[in-house]
């Protein structure tokens, strides 16, 4: 098992054989199955993401978990959940198969607004915990350029 870092993009060439209709998924990288290797996919789709967005057309990339030819796209959400939870060392098909499944659809609960992120914003990879240095008010650096 390993987890592939997949795109596709209106501004590859076509295929020769007419095939062209559907996009094609090009591998971009490929991360051993470990919570190391998602990481590295992961922070692979974001560069990957700004590098489509600046050529513009229509484009999208995602991490697959890939075992014996066969691929399973993970969402955003699937694999930021996956990424909480993986233990650390290597990761086997059965760690990660109830992440794979269908959500359950949640019922609204009342009095509770939606979560609501901007577009744009990075996801953050990690919980943030409080820390002293969060409290620092940092001077500006200048740099001497007349030096």
């Amino acid at each position: 098992m390993k987890f592939a870092v997949r795109y596709w993009s209106s501004r590859l060439p076509k295929a020769p054989d007419g095939t062209g209709e559907q996009p094609q998924w090009v591998d971009y990288s490929v991360h051993p199955a470990s919570k190391l290797g998602l990481h590295s996919a992961l922070l692979a789709v974001y560069d990957r993401l700004e590098i489509l967005q600046a050529h513009g057309g229509q484009y999208e990339c995602a991490v697959f978990v890939t075992e014996d030819g066969h691929g399973e796209k993970l969402s955003r959400e699937m694999a930021d959940n996956l990424f909480r939870h993986l233990p650390r060392g290597e990761v086997k098909w059965l760690d990660i198969k109830q992440f794979l499944l269908p959500a359950r659809p949640e019922a609204p609960v009342p009095g509770r607004a939606p979560d609501a992120r901007p577009p744009g914003e990075q996801l953050a990879l990690f919980d943030h915990i409080h820390t002293p240095y969060d409290d620092l008010e940092m001077p500006p650096h200048m740099l001497d350029i007349d030096i």
